[in-house]
């Protein structure tokens, strides 16, 4: 009765609820959240990402949209124990911020406002799995749609998000406080994050194992099983 009663409700109430569900879940988790934001470099230690955009449909409204992001997480710094929400800080996709882009929801390609930005909360991810930092929420896109030579990131290292429902939420487990810069141009997508000590970085691995219908995909941390995701493949 409860799933039916959920099917019948409209989407604007199920994310209000989620939404509630999702602020009680944090109340409970004690969770500190950063504000604070240097317009200089915290530390003389960088660790830099880059990865190209690559052209497709809605591409100029997909790198609008980057930059949107981009401008709300430079130069962020997040304290010891604080933990990054990418919602929290980004705020809901509305057509007045973001431009129509394409979307993956249900297991299926579709569009929407904010499109594209899946490619910021992805960059995010590996940056954290290579860095140390805690991942608290993090989940996967459900379908491979690349092909090997259009791949700008290994399998696995995605990060989806959808507004309410998936976020990508990273803790600062150091001693020492951490902060992002970023930069987007209309080709390639940068990310570094800075440190006032230097930081190790992890080995990440990728095991695939083929199925019937997708791909299994283990993620190792310096040899350490880190989790299992499915991939449907087209």
């Amino acid at each position: 009765m409860r799933r039916i009663v959920k099917k019948l409700l409209p989407d604007s109430v199920k994310l209000h609820i989620r939404l509630w569900q999702r602020y009680f879940d944090e109340r409970k988790s004690g969770h500190r959240y950063p504000t604070e934001y240097a317009a200089e470099s915290i530390g003389e230690h960088i660790f830099k990402l880059r990865q190209v955009i690559k052209k497709g449909a809605f591409n100029d409204n997909k790198i609008h949209n980057l930059k949107v992001v981009s401008e709300k997480i430079h130069n962020l710094v997040i304290q010891p124990g604080e933990v990054f929400s990418f919602w929290k800080l980004i705020g809901k996709p509305t057509q007045k911020n973001f431009k129509e882009g394409r979307n993956l929801i249900k297991n299926n390609i579709s569009s929407g406002s904010g499109g594209g930005i899946c490619q910021f909360s992805s960059i995010l991810y590996y940056a954290a799995l290579q860095t140390g930092l805690t991942i608290v929420e993090r989940y996967p896109h459900s379908i491979d749609i690349y092909k090997e030579h259009e791949r700008f990131t290994p399998l696995g290292s995605d990060c989806t998000v959808v507004y309410g429902y998936k976020d990508l939420q990273i803790m600062n487990n150091f001693s020492h406080p951490v902060q992002f810069q970023s930069f987007v141009s209309n080709d390639e997508l940068h990310l570094c994050l800075v440190s006032p000590v230097k930081i190790i970085l992890n080995s990440i691995d990728f095991k695939y194992t083929e199925a019937e219908k997708g791909v299994w995909v283990e993620t190792f941390a310096d040899g350490r099983f880190l989790g299992k995701n499915f991939y449907i493949r087209l």
